[in-house]
């Protein structure tokens, strides 16, 4: 079968795309009828990814929230403006990776509109590069592209896009701060576990929503 397949393979090279195409469109309407089940009872008890992008977590218990209509993305939406949610329905949102690309105020509001719409008792992970971890590595002699990249984030020469740039950051004290000034309560550091950024310079940090809000 092997030998059979190399033999076919500069002819069916070029149609390699197709598959990737199939692959794409089945992705998306997995994700679609998701979507509308969720809806259908009005997102009630959901739990939300915010920007999980092409790299969703865990996907199928998480819905991916994302501007962009990728094919691993259940709901379209922009979350630098209020969400399309009612209030207090949403049992659990996770954050990775994203409010860093965001200004100051855009970050605090995508934080509030995460407390509007989580139900009482709900929770919220948020992970993002720490600057003061960062800083820290710099001075300890962290190596520059290491320290860069967590700073400014991933430039990819002339394909860089605005998304993969970082804008602002709360060291975690700051971030833990901020979440109980919103409301939350039980603002905490905890382990990354599944989430696949370098500990060293990452923080997940863990908050919860009154039960009597």
């Amino acid at each position: 079968m092997k030998v059979l397949l190399d033999r076919l393979y500069p002819y069916i090279r070029r149609y390699r795309f197709l598959w990737g195409w199939a692959k794409d469109r089945a992705t998306k309407s997995q994700c679609s009828l998701r979507a509308k089940k969720w809806q259908e009872i009005g997102l009630h008890g959901a739990k939300l990814d915010i920007c999980g992008g092409r790299n969703p977590y865990r996907p199928g218990e998480f819905l991916n929230v994302d501007i962009v209509d990728l094919p691993k993305v259940d709901l379209v939406f922009d979350i630098t403006k209020r969400f399309p949610i009612a209030d207090g329905i949403i049992a659990e949102i996770i954050s990775i990776a994203t409010l860093e690309h965001l200004r100051k105020p855009q970050v605090d509001h995508v934080l509030s509109e995460c407390y509007r719409t989580l139900q009482p008792g709900g929770v919220l992970r948020v992970s993002t590069p720490d600057i003061e971890a960062i800083a820290h590595g710099i001075l300890a002699g962290e190596d520059i592209a290491v320290s860069n990249q967590h700073l400014f984030g991933k430039y990819k020469s002339d394909q860089t896009e605005d998304y993969d740039l970082h804008r602002w950051m709360y060291p975690a004290s700051a971030m833990m701060q901020r979440l109980t000034e919103l409301g939350f309560i039980d603002a905490k550091k905890i382990p990354m576990d599944d989430i696949p950024h370098d500990p060293r310079y990452n923080y997940l940090i863990s908050a919860r929503k009154s039960p009597k809000a």
